[in-house]
């Protein structure tokens, strides 16, 4: 279990809570930026959490996941802001999943000492306009060459795209059996054929998002990273997984900072809280309990390199538990009428619209766990 956290882990977490009242704090109004706080950024380099993950051979710190989940628990309990912590959680994902695991040698060694300064920083193409990522329908093709490949094909959705200095980019190479293989190909921001755009989403301010397009791109064999033909499983499949839960940690602290802005305007209009009220805040305060337990056990699920099956339920319950926690605070604001500060509403945008993405695909996990439970014989 991780929900005893060692002396090592509550000083981290209470380091990275005091950089983020240096460096985030909410008056600073992250969410009304227009362009990224490249300043911001820097200083998160110099302060080590650019490169948490990535092993001390190129410049990290080589901590793990769980070390991922509560620096951004931390981040987003301090400042309110789960945009910057969206962005933090993509450099990683790159940096050490895919780089560090995937890559050669050279690749490590061109890559991973810079974006574990922070000096450059790297993103993950794959959905397309329209169809997302659903492999059916990716367009975007790399056709072997003399020298290479030349991709071809559009990209969008692209968190930190617009401050990208590589894309990992996903591409349809082959087909066997009427089933399309995809292999993955790191292209610099400067490649040419590559033009980058700028997305306006209203949440998850200031992480920016953005597009790519590939017009005959030219790169070498030495792009190519990971298996050739197996990146959908090997790259956007992982991902997505770890994506799932180490977004547990910042959308966590949002939850807690929004407890705290409640209790601190209960505070100020309700001296001694009625047994009604005090019904409700202790519930809340397990179900954030609860929150908190789930998103170190993933952590610590992906630090064990072993397979779980639990995995998905407890991404999928944790989904749940977030809609549930804010029907609870919105119940409690209607009954007590208070007015809590004007981040709260910020964090609730943010955390409204992260419990509506991968709702479908949610969706069909959930039934897959409830047939296999109905006929166990079938995951056998």
């Amino acid at each position: 279990m991780a929900t005893a956290l060692n002396r090592e882990a509550t000083d981290w977490m209470a380091d990275v809570s005091e950089f983020a009242r240096q460096h985030l704090p909410p008056e600073k109004k992250l969410h009304q930026l227009k362009s990224f706080p490249m300043g911001i950024w820097k200083n998160m380099g110099e302060a080590g959490l650019l490169g948490l993950s990535t092993s001390k051979t190129y410049g990290g710190l080589e901590k793990k996941a769980l070390d991922i989940s509560l620096t951004t628990l931390a981040l987003s309990r301090e400042s309110g802001n789960l945009g910057m912590c969206l962005s933090f959680l993509i450099h990683h994902l790159v940096s050490r999943f895919i780089i560090e695991n995937l890559g050669t040698d050279i690749q490590k060694n061109t890559y991973l000492p810079d974006l574990a300064s922070g000096k450059i920083t790297g993103c993950l193409a794959v959905s397309e306009p329209k169809t997302f990522a659903h492999p059916k329908h990716i367009k975007t093709e790399a056709v072997r060459t003399g020298g290479g490949f030349v991709l071809t094909g559009e990209k969008t959705y692209l968190t930190n795209g617009p401050i990208a200095d590589f894309f990992v980019v996903i591409a349809f190479t082959e087909s066997q059996s009427d089933r399309k293989r995809f292999s993955a190909f790191i292209v610099p921001k400067d490649a040419k054929g590559l033009t980058v755009s700028t997305l306006t989403i209203p949440f998850f301010k200031p992480a920016t998002h953005g597009g790519i397009k590939m017009d005959r791109c030219e790169v070498p064999d030495d792009a190519v990273i990971g298996r050739e033909g197996s990146a959908y499983e090997d790259i956007v499949l992982r991902f997505r997984e770890l994506e799932d839960a180490l977004m547990m940690g910042p959308v966590t602290g949002a939850l807690e900072r929004l407890s705290l802005l409640i209790t601190d305007a209960l505070r100020k209009r309700i001296p001694i809280p009625n047994s009604h009220l005090s019904l409700d805040l202790g519930k809340l305060k397990i179900m954030l309990d609860i929150a908190r337990i789930i998103t170190y056990e993933s952590a610590c699920m992906i630090d064990s390199g072993k397979g779980h099956r639990e995995k998905s339920s407890l991404h999928l319950y944790f989904r749940d538990l977030v809609k549930d926690i804010l029907v609870l605070i919105d119940m409690i604001i209607r009954n007590t009428g208070v007015e809590p500060a004007p981040l709260f509403k910020i964090i609730l945008d943010d955390l409204t619209a992260s419990s509506r993405i991968g709702g479908q695909v949610a969706e069909l996990k959930q039934m897959k766990i409830g047939s296999l439970f109905f006929n166990p014989q079938e995951g056998a």
